[in-house]
């Protein structure tokens, strides 16, 4: 398999005992290279009643702005290999 896709989910325990949840959706090429899309945020926690999805905004205005974030490279990998791609060309058409 060179590419692939599908949803999956990273998960970060709060400071609170509640757990932040974000779900996406990505394509990857070689399963090395992912972009994510679709992004959807959820704080859960022990009373199911309070699980609700909120966006990223309502997440720093509750907890303040130092809260996780995915990594750089699960949230850009394919287009970061691509820029280098697109550098690596440029250098070599220089030289």
């Amino acid at each position: 398999m060179f590419y692939g896709w599908g949803k999956s989910s990273q998960q970060w325990q709060l400071a609170d005992g509640n757990t932040m949840v974000m779900a996406y959706s990505y394509v990857s090429l070689m399963f090395i290279f992912k972009l994510a899309y679709g992004k959807k945020w959820y704080l859960t926690g022990d009373q199911r009643s309070m699980d609700r999805e909120m966006s990223r905004a309502e997440l720093e205005s509750a907890y303040g702005e130092d809260l996780p974030k995915p990594g750089l490279w699960s949230q850009y990998g394919l287009l970061l290999t691509a820029a280098l791609i697109v550098v690596i060309v440029m250098v070599a058409s220089v030289f």
